[in-house]
């Protein structure tokens, strides 16, 4: 079970998916600062998390 703060991001396949665009483009905007970002853990276990927020700010302004 996803605790409150877990639901609040998504992982980065799941980002690319909602905005419509491939994975590389979510860390490129994530590197722009235009999405809100996390990692987890280190090394290859590393973990990219995106603040889900953030993409639904984008995806609005999108959309305009």
């Amino acid at each position: 079970m996803l605790t409150e703060n877990e639901a609040e991001y998504v992982n980065a396949r799941e980002a690319a998916r909602l905005l419509g665009v491939i994975q590389r483009a979510v860390r490129n905007l994530a590197g722009q600062q235009r999405l809100e970002v996390k990692t987890e853990g280190g090394g290859a276990a590393t973990r990219f998390m995106v603040s889900l927020a953030s993409v639904q700010r984008l995806r609005s302004k999108r959309q305009r």
